[in-house]
């Protein structure tokens, strides 16, 4: 996925659709095996035409019809989720792993998307819940996050089959800012591009700063 200049939408938007209908022809050029062959890594399950997965612990579907093109359920899925999901079901390196949560600059090759990874994930959690760590654990646990002991608070969330994340915040106070981190499971880097990496910390960052949202009261 080409990483875009956000005040650039109309480029933003061709380069994800370019990405997606890459991904889309890529999916429907396996074979039947290739396909099972496919699923089977990465943990999702085939039924006929149809793959089932968890992503964010929501259950989606891609069916592929018999003419063209590919059809998500729920059918509102953000075009930049659908991307992520395909990649991920397409991933094909096979680089060694320990099976450990770490962090993205510890991902290889990741010093030159780290830039775009911090501006995306961390800083944006920092700075919505680093003075509030009440807020942020309000936050995960409407997300249905699993508590975890590191940092001031920090929550595990299941992003893909075999993705897991760890979203560690470390409050700021008067001599030194707040800062947060995601650590993703290494096997990652056999599943998603580094560039997707950074783009899956935005969408981290985005369900936490939504699920933050004050609910709206009704009117008396």
């Amino acid at each position: 996925m080409t990483v875009v200049d956000p005040k650039n939408l109309g480029g933003m938007k061709a380069a994800y659709t370019i990405a997606y209908e890459k991904a889309v022809r890529q999916l429907r050029a396996l074979s039947a095996g290739q396909l099972a062959e496919l699923c089977s890594r990465s943990a999702a399950v085939l039924n006929g035409a149809t793959i089932r997965l968890s992503f964010f612990g929501t259950r989606v579907e891609l069916r592929i019809p018999e003419d063209q093109g590919l059809e998500f359920r729920p059918q509102d899925l953000p075009l930049v989720e659908k991307i992520l999901i395909l990649h991920y079901l397409l991933g094909r390196e096979n680089r060694p792993v320990k099976g450990t949560l770490v962090a993205f600059k510890n991902l290889p090759g990741a010093s030159f998307y780290d830039p775009t990874y911090q501006k995306r994930g961390p800083r944006r959690i920092a700075r919505r819940y680093g003075q509030d760590i009440d807020a942020f654990g309000r936050a995960c646990r409407n997300l249905h996050w699993r508590e975890a002991q590191l940092g001031d608070a920090s929550f595990e969330l299941d992003i893909l089959p075999k993705i897991r994340g760890l979203v560690v915040l470390h409050a700021g106070d008067e001599e030194f800012p707040a800062e947060a981190n995601i650590l993703f499971d290494d096997a990652i880097v056999n599943f998603l591009p580094l560039e997707d990496v950074a783009v899956l910390a935005g969408l981290i960052a985005t369900r936490l700063a939504k699920s933050g949202k004050p609910q709206e009261r009704p009117d008396a």
